[in-house]
């Protein structure tokens, strides 16, 4: 309801002004003349090019900010596979460094060196 409200009001804005700004003009762009077009088309019709410019160039800056985030969003999967690898293989390391431990000493001597570390 706020948007209908605003344009009408936009709307009254523009026909006041295109009231106001009737002198027809010539417009001459290189060998092509357009004669007898009103003041408030020139003004209004330039205001609408800017405009699509302006959003031509938001597309293309916001196309780019997406490529750039799935970008970062690629590598921060790779790496925390990486990650996860890597956690995995310490585990298993671990448990073979414990197991071999295990293996060069009796359980006795291993229990006997286990709390005198400990104390």
């Amino acid at each position: 309801m706020l948007a209908l409200v605003i344009a009408v009001i936009f709307g009254l804005g523009i026909g006041y002004f295109a009231t106001q700004n009737i002198t027809p003009i010539t417009i001459q762009f290189a060998d092509y003349v357009v004669e007898g077009v009103p003041l408030y088309a020139v003004i209004l019709g330039s205001l609408l090019v800017g405009l699509f410019m302006a959003y031509l160039l938001y597309l293309a800056r916001s196309v780019s900010s997406k490529l750039t985030t799935h970008g970062e969003n690629h590598a921060d999967t790779r790496m925390r596979q990486a990650v996860a690898n890597l956690e995995r293989r310490v585990d298993r390391l671990e448990n073979e460094n414990a197991r071999l431990k295990v293996g060069q000493s009796s359980p006795l001597e291993y229990s006997d060196h286990h709390l005198q570390r400990a104390s």
